[in-house]
């Protein structure tokens, strides 16, 4: 018997791109060539391959969609919405949101002050992400922020995980407002509820790897 193979999923189409001082990703989520999309975490310095992807693949954006609320992931909400694009977030960090600021300044380059976004929405666990005809279902995976939420798609066989974990760790907890208890629950309930071979998409590094291939270096962790 062959390797098995990912089955075939429907037309969603992800994009990525790395951007800014600490290589925070950007993606671009489209339900399809020519239909809807959804712009994740705007990264300093994205907006014009943003831009270009959009047009690439011929579709319009409807949101921003931040997995949290750290600086390096909505610097360039403020372009969003003022080209008339909604905010989206997780409840929990809409003040960080509303008044973006770096946590450790020599971290983020010193940048300068950035303007803050009203989110237009704030989700809570277990509400629905809708981007065109796909849809995300929304996960509280408190522990490096307060307001990370992982947005999982059971038909695509996808989940946008921000900082939750990476391809080969997972993230701090050592900033204002982490919690190393509440990281290890998020994990746990993550590793189990969604399947081990669910295409990740974190806010740094690699991506496209499965939950279980990030699993085995998450658990040096915990």
């Amino acid at each position: 018997m062959g390797p098995a193979t990912r089955p075939k999923l429907p037309a969603m189409l992800i994009k990525g791109g790395t951007f800014g001082p600490v290589a925070t990703n950007t993606y671009v989520v489209a339900d399809e060539r020519g239909g809807s999309a959804l712009v994740v975490d705007p990264a300093a310095g994205s907006a014009a391959w943003v831009n270009d992807t959009l047009a690439r693949l011929e579709v319009t954006a409807t949101a921003v969609w931040d997995t949290h609320g750290h600086w390096d992931h909505v610097v360039e909400n403020h372009v969003w919405a003022d080209a008339g694009l909604p905010i989206w977030a997780g409840r929990g960090d809409e003040d960080w949101i509303r008044a973006p600021a770096p946590f450790n300044p020599a971290l983020f380059g010193n940048p300068p002050p950035t303007p803050g976004t009203e989110p237009a929405r704030l989700f809570d666990d277990g509400e629905i992400l809708e981007c065109g005809s796909v849809s995300f279902r929304l996960m509280h995976t408190p522990g490096h922020s307060p307001g990370c939420y992982v947005a999982y798609s059971d038909a695509e066989g996808v989940a946008i995980v921000g900082d939750l974990v990476f391809a080969q760790g997972i993230g701090r907890t050592d900033f204002p407002g982490s919690d190393p208890a509440a990281m290890l629950q998020s994990l746990t309930k993550t590793f189990t509820e969604l399947p081990g071979e669910t295409a990740i998409y974190p806010g740094h590094g690699p991506w496209d790897v499965s939950l279980a291939e990030s699993e085995r270096f998450a658990r040096m962790f915990m």
